[in-house]
């Protein structure tokens, strides 16, 4: 009793790669001879990139679209561009030392994220709190979110 497939049972060991030569050459019949099944292979095969090419290029273009649509969603940021002056010393949580009299500017902000250039630093950007910024420098505070009602 022999099975399907590979192992020491198997047709296929049996005949060695002859039952397998002969498959091929029933299918290369049936498709009208070499030359068709060539071009049908060819032809399947470039269909098939061409399929996968697609689905990429919408692929790409889907999550382009998505990523432009989440920046139009961030409400933009006020204090893009401008230039503070810090009026105290102070270090932030990441050890980032602002001097007195040092001046920054606003490159991106992202909530309480704010990206700054130090004009006096040579290692630029930081990322730095806002919270922060307000109270060392002249960059404005967040505006107050009042407390929800709980009566």
């Amino acid at each position: 009793m022999r099975s399907e497939g590979f192992g020491p049972n198997s047709r296929l060991s049996a005949m060695g790669n002859l039952g397998a030569y002969q498959d091929i050459t029933k299918l290369i019949k049936t498709l009208g001879g070499p030359a068709k099944a060539g071009t049908l292979l060819i032809g399947g095969t470039l269909a098939a990139g061409g399929l996968i090419t697609v689905g990429a290029q919408k692929a790409a273009k889907a999550i382009m679209k998505a990523i432009e649509n989440s920046r139009h969603q961030r409400p933009p940021c006020p204090t893009l561009g401008r230039s503070f002056t810090v009026h105290t010393a102070g270090t932030d949580e990441q050890g980032l030392e602002f001097r007195e009299e040092d001046t920054y500017t606003v490159l991106e902000c992202d909530g309480d994220a704010i990206l700054v250039e130090i004009t006096s630093n040579s290692d630029n950007p930081h990322f730095v709190s806002g919270v922060f910024l307000s109270s060392i420098s002249d960059y404005p505070a967040p505006p107050e979110i009042p407390e929800p009602d709980l009566e």
